[in-house]
């Protein structure tokens, strides 16, 4: 994983926070309070805390068909950091998902409802 990152969090197209990834020093600068937008309880976090935010929107590790699921992203190991890159942390319980610089998608090109 990176040692500095940045990314985007968004409900359906409202940007609903940005999460900068400095060493271990996570910060997030929220756009809502709103707990059902939210993925970020706190401003400041851990790399450890972002990481398990990232585990939770990713399969759970212990699949019988996470090599498949894997392969088909073109990863070689489960890496929830990895994953959420490809994924964009999509999940079919709400309408949260995260835009990585340089990508210029909407939430029509990532959800997997309406």
């Amino acid at each position: 994983m990176l040692d500095n990152f940045s990314f985007e969090v968004y409900w359906k197209d409202d940007i609903t926070a940005r999460v900068y990834v400095r060493g271990k020093n996570v910060t997030v600068s929220k756009y809502t309070e709103n707990p059902g937008k939210q993925l970020f309880a706190e401003k400041k976090m851990t790399r450890y805390q972002l990481g398990k935010i990232f585990e939770m929107r990713c399969w759970e590790k212990g699949r019988a068909d996470i090599n498949e699921i894997l392969e088909n992203l073109g990863l070689k190991e489960y890496n929830p950091y990895e994953i959420v890159r490809k994924t964009h942390g999509v999940s079919y319980n709400d309408y949260i998902w995260f835009r990585f610089p340089g990508e210029q998608l909407t939430s029509k090109d990532v959800l997997v409802r309406d």
